[in-house]
């Protein structure tokens, strides 16, 4: 009975938390600020790519604004790891002579994978001359949390907001 007390107030303490965090929110973010840090500070075009510009090896992020609200954008710079997607988890290949490779699988079949390494140079693989290969638990995309203020968060949030597709030129 008393570890069930003891539950119930870590539980409720714990959504307290949660909820003055959420509360709190953050500042209005500056979308020209934002597109600065995403290509600068940020360093996110070393694995993202938008409107043509900067890596393969990621998530292109040209109409995240469409599919993916504030709040989401938030919680992905904050906790990439929470959610994701299947096609943007990272593969790792193990040859013979016991280098390990990890990148952006393209193609898996019965006899080979076929993937981008970080250099985004298209490697092929037959499945007979690895030692191992499969997909990589977690994320490489880092936490935002620590390394941008507040404010820099917010400027990002609302750059990508703004990505809705390809604009006309």
């Amino acid at each position: 009975m008393r570890a069930l007390a003891l539950l119930l107030l870590a539980a409720c303490a714990a959504t307290t938390l949660l909820a003055q965090s959420a509360s709190e929110g953050l500042p209005v973010g500056n979308e020209t600020s934002g597109a600065s840090i995403f290509a600068g500070k940020g360093a996110c075009q070393t694995c993202h790519r938008v409107q043509g510009t900067g890596s393969r090896l990621g998530p292109d992020l040209t109409d995240v604004g469409l599919t993916r609200t504030p709040a989401q954008l938030e919680e992905s710079l904050l906790d990439p790891a929470a959610e994701i997607l299947p096609e943007n988890r990272f593969y790792r290949v193990v040859p013979r002579d016991g280098t390990s490779i990890t990148g952006k699988l393209l193609n898996l079949d019965t006899f080979q994978v076929l993937m981008l390494d970080p250099k985004e140079r298209l490697r092929g693989f037959q499945k007979s001359d690895l030692r191992e290969h499969g997909f990589i638990d977690g994320t490489k995309m880092p936490s935002y949390g620590k390394t941008l203020s507040r404010q820099e968060l917010a400027d990002v949030i609302a750059y990508l907001a703004t990505l809705k597709g390809v604009t006309a030129q």
